[in-house]
């Protein structure tokens, strides 16, 4: 999602569609996800030293996105995601809320290229499963499109 956001979801709707959102994203909709893109991925995007809510006092920082998300899904909406979704957006906000109160101050857009330099899908697939063979679990079925 961090990518979609860098290449900007208006020009990249489809891969929301690849990556498991529902059909029948209008622009409009589009649009208000792109709120909350900015919002949750900003930090990453922004490469420079930064607090993550720059700018603004941590109580109100992702307030206005918030309300502003919540009220035109409201309008428009719905738009049914992927439970991974909001498991990251759930994750991203938790460790946000550590970060801002901590008031760290960091490049986060280097510290995640690093983080990610070097991912493979197929790498983390073999790991996992060779850890549910370790744990005796069978593996979850694959989803087919």
């Amino acid at each position: 999602m961090c990518h979609v956001a860098r290449r900007a979801l208006q020009d990249r709707a489809a891969d929301l569609q690849d990556v498991g959102v529902v059909g029948g994203l209008s622009n409009e909709l589009i649009d208000i996800l792109n709120i909350w893109a900015r919002f949750i991925y900003g930090p990453l995007l922004d490469d420079r030293e930064r607090e993550i809510a720059d700018g603004t006092t941590p109580g109100q920082y992702g307030r206005k996105e918030a309300f502003a998300v919540h009220k035109a899904l409201k309008e428009k909406g719905p738009v049914r995601v992927p439970r991974e979704f909001v498991f990251m957006d759930r994750a991203a906000i938790g460790l946000g809320g550590v970060f801002l109160h901590l008031r760290a101050k960091l490049n986060w857009h280097d510290m995640f290229n690093a983080t990610i330099d070097g991912f493979s899908l197929a790498s983390v697939g073999e790991r996992q499963r060779e850890a549910f063979s370790a744990a005796g679990v069978p593996l979850p079925a694959e989803k087919r499109p």
